[in-house]
């Protein structure tokens, strides 16, 4: 099956020389597609580092976790239907 959830990367190439955006402007491209090693942006908060190895999902501001919520919410009912669950 088809992957449920994709990310891209998008770089900044109004900074080289390979793409040359009207003056002031911005040209962004994608620089790689992944499906494998997604993260959810909104939970960053929850992201247990050196210095921050106690983190949880209670240390996610609210908005933030309503949002990663209704994501996630969206990929397991496809998940769920994916299964016959």
């Amino acid at each position: 099956p088809i992957p449920l959830w994709w990310t891209s990367d998008f770089i900044n190439g109004s900074q080289g020389e390979c793409w040359k955006p009207s003056v002031g402007g911005e040209k962004w491209v994608v620089g790689e597609f992944n499906c494998s090693c997604v993260g959810i942006s909104k939970c960053l908060a929850a992201y247990c580092k050196s210095d921050t190895p106690n983190v949880s999902w209670k240390d996610i501001p609210a908005g933030e976790a309503a949002d990663a919520t209704i994501y996630g919410n969206i990929v397991g009912k496809e998940a769920a239907k994916m299964l016959g669950v």
